[in-house]
Parts: C-alpha cells; structure tokens; sequence
C-alpha cells in the first residue's frame, strides 16, 4: 500500500487529503454529552438540539463538495462512548510539515476523540508528536503560513502548548502568540480560527476584536479583509481553502457579504449549507484535518 506524505505547509495550498468529521454516533447516549462552550451552551438552552439524522445530510453535502474538487476524503470510525461528538477533528489533531501532532484536549469528552482516527495513521508517511498531558494545545488553535506558526492562547490552549510548539518547531518556525479575548473580556473566541484566517491570494480574514493585540506580522504580511461581530459568531472566518484561489464557505445570510468580498478579492468561493455545525460552535475549518496539501 502506498502511504500518502503528509505535508501541510500553509492554509490554502491545494488539499489533496483531508479528514472529515462525522455525524454518526452524535449525543448517542445523551447522558454523556458534555456541553464544552457557550455556543452550545446557547444552543442547548434554547432547545436547539442537533441531531445525528439532522447532521447527515451537511456532512454529506460538504464532503461531496471537497471530492467534486479532487480531494481525497477520510472519515473517522465511532470513538468510545466518553467522546459523544467526532464533527471538529481539527481540535485533535493537526499536520505542521511533515510531523502529524496529536493534541492535547482540555474537555475530558474530547480526550480520547484521536481513537476514532488513529486507524487512518497507517495510510499516511510521516512522523507523530503528541503534546504532553500538563499541557492544553488544540489544532483551531495553531495556523501555518510558511516559516510563521501563529498561535492561539486563550479557552483552549496556554502558554504550556506554545511552549511545546517552541521546543519542538522554533528552529524551523517563527512562533508567533495571538491571545484570544474571552467571555470576561466581552468577547468569545473559542479559537484563533474563528477570529483569524489566511488565504491564497495574499489576504486574511480577520475579526480584530477577537483578538487582545494584533502581532505587527498580520499586518505586514497580509491584505486584511474585516469581519464584523456578527459574521464572526457565525463563524466567516472559519472556512476552508482548497487550493489558493478556491474556498469553501456557508451559504448562511450571516456570510453572505463576506462570501461577496471573497469574490471581489478574486476568489471562487463554493457555498454549501452548513447551520448545524456552527451551531455547537464549528465550521468547515473546524470540521477537517488537513494531512497533505501541495
């Protein structure tokens, strides 16, 4: 069997391999469900309750979306019963280069999530780093461009999980901390990738009052495209790039200008339905774990 390289130098490459999270097995024991942010904190509370034979069908629409463009797709098979929700990968694990690292989750739900992947690593070349236990560092978190890791401090992962990307990636990488504002600070950013995102063609979307202070390097290094408040709890920034020109975004009202200024910047911007997920406080970001682009 040929193994598939891992290698995810930036965000918007061309993806050629991607895991994709799943609706099976979703709150199938609802005694095990563990509400792990204010958005679903929200959700729940006011009976909005997603459901597996709701989520089916936007995790069928956007995984057919990504192998219509040539991406290869990889599902995760059901994790044990303490992990009651496998729609966010991105959390559990992430590619810098070559190295595949496995996070370290703050949720006890979320602890053993990685068994539901664990499978797929056979198919894939390359090396595996896992992020000590005394440490908090989750994949919305940490975004690669290049020679720069940026790096998300705030509800999920802290200063221990910088550290341990500085250890192991600092002669290679400029490691660069973008704390997030939290709840306390009136806003509620659960990770650096709902306020912060690169794209190809030179600019980022960014919802600056995310952010504590905005690092010198965004500024210069890309063209920024604002997102208001309201397009960033829907999660605007949170899309997915397919290749440096091509991106795919929710097709909600909410996202709807931001879509239209993709386009005007020269994106292809492929809108698929995509409520249920950003619901619980995800999106399409969110919801893949890149291993290869090239």
């Amino acid at each position: 069997m040929e193994k598939t390289t891992l290698n995810i130098a930036n965000e918007f490459d061309r993806l050629t391999h991607v895991v994709v999270g799943t609706a099976h097995g979703y709150h199938r024991n609802p005694s095990r469900v563990e509400i792990v942010n204010e958005t679903q904190n929200k959700t729940f509370g006011a009976g909005k309750h997603p459901t597996e034979e709701a989520l089916t069908p936007e995790f069928a629409s956007f995984k057919l979306a990504l192998k219509n463009n040539g991406v290869h797709v990889y599902e995760p098979v059901l994790a044990p019963e303490t992990v009651q929700d496998q729609t966010c990968p991105r959390d559990i694990g992430f590619v810098i280069g070559d190295v595949l690292v496995i996070a370290a989750m703050r949720n006890l739900s979320r602890k053993e999530e990685f068994t539901g992947i664990a499978h797929l690593v056979e198919y894939w070349q390359g090396s595996i780093l896992k992020a000590p236990e005394n440490a908090f560092l989750e994949g919305g978190d940490v975004i690669i461009d290049s020679e720069h890791l940026f790096v998300g401090i705030g509800q999920r992962s802290n200063s221990a999980g910088l550290d341990f990307l500085q250890t192991n990636f600092g002669e290679k990488y400029q490691i660069i901390p973008m704390p997030c504002r939290s709840i306390a600070q009136g806003e509620d950013i659960l990770h650096l990738d709902c306020t912060f995102q690169p794209l190809g063609l030179g600019h980022a979307l960014i919802y600056r009052e995310g952010l504590a202070s905005l690092p010198q390097t965004i500024d210069d290094k890309y063209s920024l495209i604002p997102v208001n408040r309201l397009e960033a709890e829907a999660l605007a920034t949170n899309v997915l790039s397919i290749s440096p020109d091509t991106v795919i975004a929710r097709s909600a009202p909410e996202c709807a200008r931001i879509n239209e200024e993709l386009r005007k910047h020269g994106y292809r911007v492929i809108e698929v339905p995509f409520d249920l997920v950003p619901s619980t406080g995800g999106s399409f970001r969110c919801a893949t774990l890149p291993v290869r682009r090239c």
